[in-house]
């Protein structure tokens, strides 16, 4: 059944919004409004800008490319700068390095633990280089899991006197990747202040 609309609707309408917009904020107003000009500008607009583009003649091209010169896209090196005399280290990078001959403190290391120069860690690294190979890291994605990621989990699940332990190699994305895999709603997790 279709119902007419009388005069009353129409008038509960204009009320309605006269209401409205008595208690709408000035600032949602004021808001609205310019979005529904620059909506407005672009429309209307868009194609004046197009037209009134100059378009250059073949000629007018082609002597804008003639006159151009490209700037070098770095300055010149001065002869005496540090980059065209490189130092070299002789040796390994330990805690001391010799460069032409003199001994210097190594300040820039990445040796943190001071594991350069032992001959025990060099001797266990060259048997697990020719068993496993060499590779930008070891993770479980990347190369499978190994003989040596099992020993490690069951290693520190003694240590910690707990169960079983999982290694992960993605320390920043643990808390979106690793625990959402393992946990779930209802869960307790124990973490400390490191993490």
């Amino acid at each position: 059944m279709v119902e007419s609309v009388g005069a009353d609707s129409g008038d509960s309408v204009v009320v309605g919004l006269v209401s409205e917009f008595g208690s709408t904020t000035y600032v949602y107003l004021i808001t609205q409004t310019i979005v529904v000009c620059a909506l407005a500008y672009m429309f209307l607009f868009k194609k004046n800008r197009k037209e009134n583009k100059k378009k250059l003649t073949h000629e007018e091209k082609e002597a804008l490319i003639a006159d151009w010169q490209p700037e070098p896209l770095v300055p010149e090196t001065p002869p005496d700068h540090p980059a065209l005399n490189p130092k070299y280290v002789d040796g390994k990078m330990t805690k001391y390095v010799k460069i032409d001959g003199k001994e210097y403190l190594n300040m820039a290391t990445s040796n943190f633990l001071g594991l350069v120069g032992d001959e025990r860690i060099e001797a266990v690294a060259e048997k697990t280089i020719l068993k496993y190979g060499v590779g930008s890291c070891g993770p479980r994605g990347f190369y499978g899991t190994m003989d040596v990621h099992l020993d490690l989990e069951k290693q520190l699940a003694e240590f910690l006197k707990c169960e079983e332990t999982v290694l992960y190699s993605y320390g920043f994305a643990t808390v979106a990747s690793a625990i959402p895999a393992y946990a779930k709603r209802g869960d307790v997790i124990f973490a400390d202040k490191g993490c």
